[in-house]
């Protein structure tokens, strides 16, 4: 069974966290639903996650030179399946989409990733194989951080995710508060958690994140 749901435990680390008053070369990391702008030009990136000391959530990214996602691959307790991605540019070299493929149950299934004029990945069409596809949608403000992450099932919002971002004196990214509501309370009561990042590589990505359970995630990253 396709594990797209599974990636719900991590979505609190999904986040785009730019740092402060900069513009560094930037890659979409992206994938399940998620979206995320990380520093530098990424060439690998490996996540995990440990809950009580057992792994249970492992994903593999790899990118092509231009920052663009080429293949993710998640084991899940035991499972694992592969999405295989290309960009799509219009003739004037500026993204347009991307589009994942993956196989369920042995039928081929689409998700396409749209970008805006602004280079942002604003929206996910989750299955764009069916007549009315899960889709997600990302705002973002004017420092490109993501600060809204609307999903959507049947046309209808189904939850809604806003992100705050907190920094040291270095104006590096430390951590993220995210308040999540839901359809099942009109939207109205919000449930909140914290994500600290307390290891770094140089380009100021986090490689070790704690979340409100002192759970541990972790990242290995690789640069062109």
């Amino acid at each position: 069974m396709r594990l797209k749901k599974s990636i719900l435990v991590m979505t609190i680390l999904l986040s785009s966290c730019a740092p402060k008053h900069q513009k560094p070369a930037s890659t979409w990391l992206y994938g399940y639903g998620q979206v995320e702008k990380v520093n530098g030009k990424v060439k690998t990136l490996t996540t995990g996650k440990f809950v009580h000391g057992n792994m249970k959530v492992d994903f593999s990214y790899s990118f092509d030179d231009k920052g663009n996602v080429i293949k993710i691959e998640n084991k899940f307790n035991g499972d694992s399946d592969t999405t295989k991605y290309s960009t799509a540019y219009n003739n004037n070299g500026q993204k347009m989409e991307a589009i994942g493929l993956y196989f369920d149950s042995g039928k081929s299934i689409k998700e396409i990733y749209k970008y805006d004029n602004n280079g942002y990945l604003v929206k996910c069409i989750g299955n764009a194989n069916d007549s009315s596809p899960d889709t997600d949608r990302f705002i973002y403000d004017n420092a490109g951080n993501l600060v809204e992450h609307q999903q959507y099932f049947e046309k209808k919002p189904l939850w809604i995710f806003k992100y705050k971002y907190f920094y040291n004196k270095s104006a590096v990214c430390t951590g993220v508060e995210q308040s999540m509501t839901t359809w099942r309370d009109s939207f109205k009561i919000g449930h909140k958690d914290t994500t600290r990042y307390i290891s770094f590589d140089s380009n100021s990505n986090w490689l070790k994140a704690v979340d409100v359970l002192n759970d541990t995630s972790y990242r290995k990253i690789t640069y062109y």
